[in-house]
């Protein structure tokens, strides 16, 4: 009989809580370990921090660092960072615990040139110990990049690819409106963005997918981002947003191919933001126009997300995969994943 998935947490962010949530209302998975170092959440029963009505027997970790030297489970989700700097460790001492990995780490999701050997170096480890790792999530992991690819499949020729994502931050949780600076003035948002702290990240790694699935030879890419400023007062739940004040990002990405444009890719979250969609335009034979209006919702589908590949996961080589990688991710299909399980003896 097929045993059930012992799964391990890391980060207890807004998308960490979704992906514990999801896990817990999976049959086939068993949630028995999760680590957080802030102090709302270190030393705390998880039922508490997630807002169950009920305990549920596994204490937060606050020390991250012996978390992930001694945790034991089949699957971890690793929600802490989008840095690799910051990740690669992290995913190291599991895949040395022979722990399967799903991360949200946005750097993760390509070995572009700058990272390529921390990814190579993951990779060989998973390879060696017979593990599979898998960055994914909203964006990049679907709806700049995969969603894109799929929508390329009826047509016989692409030329170019363009997806513009808005977002509305007003109805995003306080982390997300901080990464895309809202309420800072214009000094203090560029600051930031040389700092690193205000920006999306991703978009170069989108860029890349899409590229990488259709076979396309990149000769170069130019990123921009600049505030979106706030027309008037603008309020959400944790911030007041002064008139001229940055309201959150504008970000793009333009690749090149052959010396012609060939991705495009628009990213504006901002607070106020007017008609929340995400739209793709592929300039094939023949073209495609689709659009989601409202766009798709940021944490709760990240979460789903990345619990909807794990089949696929289970299912793939060992090493470090990309989201080309991977057979169609769809919507849990628990028989596919009490499938893909491991069998008792």
């Amino acid at each position: 009989m097929a045993r059930t998935l012992k799964v391990a947490i890391a980060g207890l962010g807004p998308v960490g809580q979704a992906v514990a949530r999801a896990v817990l209302q999976t049959p086939a998975l068993k949630l028995v370990a999760a680590t957080d170092p802030a102090p709302l959440h270190t030393g705390r029963d998880l039922g508490t921090v997630l807002g169950l009505p009920r305990k549920l027997r596994i204490k937060v970790e606050g020390n991250p660092d012996r978390f992930f030297k001694k945790v034991r489970a089949d699957v971890a989700f690793v929600c802490t960072s989008s840095f690799l700097k910051d990740v690669k460790p992290q995913i190291a001492a599991l895949v040395s615990r022979r722990i399967n990995v799903l991360t949200t780490c946005e750097e993760m999701a390509w070995p572009v040139p700058a990272r390529a050997a921390a990814f190579k170096d993951l990779d060989r480890l998973a390879r060696r110990k017979k593990v599979s790792v898998l960055a994914t999530g909203v964006n990049p992991g679907f709806a700049m990049d995969v969603l894109a690819l799929t929508l390329t499949a009826p047509c016989a020729r692409v030329r170019r690819v363009s997806v513009t994502r808005v977002v509305d931050a007003a109805a995003r949780k306080l982390p997300l409106q901080r990464r895309v600076g809202a309420g800072l003035n214009l000094g203090q948002f560029r600051r930031a963005v040389t700092e690193g702290s205000v920006r999306h990240v991703g978009l170069i790694e989108s860029a890349h997918i899409v590229a990488g699935a259709l076979g396309w030879k990149l000769d170069r890419l130019d990123e921009t981002l600049e505030p979106a400023i706030a027309p008037r007062d603008l309020d959400t739940e944790y911030l007041r947003i002064p008139a001229g004040a940055a309201a959150g990002i504008k970000q793009a990405v333009r690749a090149y191919r052959a010396g012609e444009l060939a991705i495009s890719l628009d990213l504006q979250v901002y607070v106020g933001a007017e008609s929340p969609r995400d739209h793709v335009l592929v300039d094939g034979d023949p073209p495609v126009d689709a659009t989601i209006a409202g766009g798709v919702n940021g944490e709760p589908a990240a979460a789903a997300v990345l619990l909807n590949s794990l089949p696929k996961l289970l299912a793939a080589p060992a090493g470090v995969l990309t989201v080309k990688d991977l057979p169609l991710v769809h919507s849990l299909n628990h028989q596919e994943l009490a499938a893909a399980l491991p069998r008792k003896r």
